[in-house]
């Protein structure tokens, strides 16, 4: 049987049936594919997008958090006084807006740096939150207007734990608008909805109308559907009315919520487009094959394009722009490779930010460290230094006895090389008191105009005739409140530093000035064009025994004396240095008060002589320096009896079982009594007996003189502790007691 034949037309047509239908039929699931994966994607992309903008709200409270918890560690939190912590705080936060408050457990604001210390009168704000938080634990609040800077304001909340129990709360507080610089610095169509909520559902920041919104409670639905999971999305009304599709992801470790919306209208006509697009398509493979093959290329083509781009803006790798023939295609490839270079420069400028940020905190750090570091050494250089004292005090009364037990041996060189070598250690154990911060000073107000040009005049002889000099003195800089011979040394100390960086010549400039920035000191600056200091050094240069020259060429402690008698002042020691540029070290000064303290004038040493059959009671803890002192006072023809403590030195007087003409003790004891507490005791117990004391830190010697007491500064030479004695032992009771003389 014959084949029917079919004309060109049919066959034609059974070709264009043939392919159309299955053309159709892909492009149709194309169409419907391509949608369904744009739309997943511009899902993923809106949640990608709002759990890293989450990410940065979490970070930014998060460098609050650890810049309180490093805080938290400082030392000047266990001093009663919480001065010095605020000083800390105050030089440590370097967000400008920022406020450090600390609290103790019943809520009372005791700290707030916008504040001078002791202001009185200061609110709680969010300590009520506290209550319900755990005690150790960290918190956030929520937004809150701030009772002092009247602006919208949230706080991190830290507790201060020493020993496993919490004795402070540590507070930053700060202003809400830094959060709405994460807008500025993030890719957000204008037309979307960029939106941070704290844990109770109140709008911190927002990217469109801040200025109305934030302070808002979300609408009950929303913070419903906030409340539910971690991180979704869901169509809700916006606060300002608006329908929108919001994507939100939440803080973990905080509670705060990043919320986009996206207007509902922008998802409908995407999806309208899409209909529209596969329409046409399907129309054109209806018409004709070769329309349906040509527009079957013409679509096919383009859109696997663009999902290979879709693909690569998701793994973020360059989109790659390839004129596809189909303009549609075209500006949306363009529309993605643009999108891909913003989210590659905002990746980097995050990036930027994110190690600039790391780098500040990392100085900070290093800072802080290097600062606690200081005052470790600080503390273990003070003791030292007492203990060196009363090893002084030992072999100061030793050779005492020596010259009285032994007449032909006064001028004999070893005991003068002996006494040399004492006074060579007291001026040693002072530089490092100066450095610890206990070396006791006298300070007077200071006119830098006249004291610093006659110190430069000394100073010329001194730096070698290739060594140029400079003195320059602002006509207004202030008198400064510091003790003269400490200002002199720390000033010819840094003068022999920079004659030595400068063995070929150079110049060395002093100049004075009142500080830049309005603040009540003056800066000194010592600058030299000398070799100048490795950045490695610069970190080690204030410690005690620290020296950059060769052995034998210096003792480590010039510098140190210059750091601890500027803190000691009241300010502050800098350097700074490039190598083959030079050094500058500025001493940062307060200015003069107008009041100063009242001195004793020292008892005449001639006085000692007179000692003779004098009943003392003697309490020193150190049993060395107790036993050579109590062979001093027999030897000056007085009765001794010893105490190793306060506390028994208290029980011996109140068992009135010897009769006493005076106490003479150290200030530092073991026990529950020390040397300034049994002479507050005998006060309060109404003794007419006189007690005289001895400390070589210039704390307890300040704290005992203000209370009224005779006090010696060790190490004291055996004739000025008789000639104390006898004066102590002659003047009446009344005189000695600071109650009678105010009675």
């Amino acid at each position: 049987m014959t084949k029917k034949s079919l004309s060109v037309r049919a066959r034609l047509i059974l070709l264009v049936l043939a392919t159309a239908l299955p053309v159709a039929t892909v492009l149709a699931a194309v169409g419907l594919w391509a949608y369904a994966e744009e739309r997943q994607r511009f899902k993923d992309s809106l949640a990608e997008s709002a759990r890293a903008l989450a990410l940065l709200v979490e970070r930014e409270i998060g460098a609050r958090e650890v810049l309180l918890r490093t805080l938290a560690q400082s030392p000047t939190l266990d001093q009663p006084d919480l001065a010095a912590f605020h000083e800390f705080a105050t030089a440590a936060v370097k967000y400008p807006e920022a406020v450090i408050t600390v609290w103790d457990r019943s809520g009372q604001q005791l700290v707030n740096t916008r504040r001078p210390y002791g202001t009185t009168g200061l609110p709680r704000t969010i300590f009520g939150e506290r209550r319900s938080a755990q005690p150790e634990g960290t918190l956030v609040s929520g937004l809150y207007m701030a009772p002092i800077g009247q602006q919208w304001s949230f706080a991190v909340d830290v507790p201060v734990m020493r020993e496993g129990k919490v004795v402070y709360y540590l507070s930053m507080g700060g202003f809400a608008d830094r959060l709405q610089a994460i807008f500025d610095q993030q890719v957000l169509r204008p037309t979307w909805i960029g939106s941070i909520v704290d844990s109770d559902g109140t709008v911190v920041a927002r990217s469109i109308g801040a200025d109305r919104v934030v302070g808002r409670k979300v609408t009950p639905d929303m913070l419903e559907k906030l409340s539910a999971s971690p991180r979704g999305a869901f169509e809700t009304t916006a606060v300002d009315g608006r329908r929108v599709y919001s994507t939100y992801s939440r803080a973990a470790n905080y509670g705060w919520t990043f919320v986009i919306g996206v207007p509902v209208e922008e998802i409908n006509v995407s999806w309208t487009a899409r209909l529209a697009f596969a329409a046409v398509g399907l129309m054109l493979v209806g018409l004709c094959l070769l329309g349906a093959l040509y527009a079957g290329r013409g679509i096919s083509g383009p859109v696997l394009q663009l999902a290979r781009s879709s693909r690569q803006l998701r793994e973020g790798s360059p989109v790659a722009v390839a004129p596809t023939g189909l303009i549609e295609a075209d500006e949306v490839q363009s529309a993605l490779a643009q999108a891909s270079m913003g989210l590659r420069d905002a990746a980097r400028q995050q990036e930027s930010r994110v190690q600039a940020a790391l780098g500040e905190a990392a100085r900070a750090q290093q800072a802080i460290i290097q600062n606690q570091r200081l005052e470790a050494v600080g503390h273990l250089t003070g003791g030292v230094a007492h203990d060196f004292n009363n090893l002084l005090m030992v072999v100061s009364n030793s050779v005492h006895l020596l010259k009285l037990q032994h007449p032909d041996l006064r001028s004999a060189a070893a005991l003068a090389g002996i006494e040399r070598a004492v006074a060579t250690g007291t001026k040693l154990t002072r530089q490092l008191l100066t450095f610890a911060a206990r070396q006791h000073v006298q300070p007077e107000p200071v006119h830098l105009q006249r004291q610093l040009r006659e110190l430069m005049e000394l100073l010329r002889p001194t730096l070698r005739g290739n060594v140029l000099t400079r003195c320059e003195v602002a006509p207004d800089t202030q008198p400064v409140f510091v003790d003269v011979s400490e200002l002199e040394l720390a000033l010819i100390n840094l003068a022999v530093n920079a004659r030595d960086a400068m063995p070929e010549g150079g110049e060395l400039s002093l100049r004075a000035h009142n500080a830049p920035d309005g603040s009540p000191f003056v800066h000194i600056e010592v600058a030299d064009t000398g070799v100048g200091i490795t950045e490695a050094q610069l970190q080690k240069v204030f410690e005690p025994f620290y020296t950059t020259k060769p052995v034998g060429h210096g003792t480590g402690l010039g510098l140190s004396q210059v750091y601890g008698f500027a803190t000691q002042a009241g300010g502050s020691a800098t350097i700074d240095s490039r190598m083959g540029e030079g050094t500058t070290v500025r001493l940062v000064l307060p200015f003069a008060r107008e009041d100063g303290p009242a001195h004793r004038p020292a008892a005449d040493d001639a006085l000692g002589g007179q000692a003779q059959g004098l009943r003392i009671l003697l309490v020193e803890d150190n049993a060395d320096l107790a036993a050579i002192t109590r062979e001093v006072l027999q030897a000056a023809g007085c009765a001794v009896e010893s105490a190793a403590s306060a506390d028994g030195a208290r029980q011996r007087l109140e068992a009135g079982g010897a009769d006493y003409d005076l106490v003479l003790s150290d200030i530092r004891m073991p026990g529950e009594l020390s040397g300034l507490g049994l002479a507050r005791w005998m006060q309060a117990a109404r003794l007419d007996l006189p007690i005289l004391l001895m400390t070589g830190y210039s704390d307890e010697l300040q704290q005992a003189s203000e209370s009224g007491f005779e006090v010696l500064q060790k190490p004291c030479p055996p004739d000025r502790l008789l000639a104390a004695i006898v004066a102590a032992s002659r003047r009446p009771p009344e005189s000695l007691s600071p109650s009678r003389q105010r009675a």
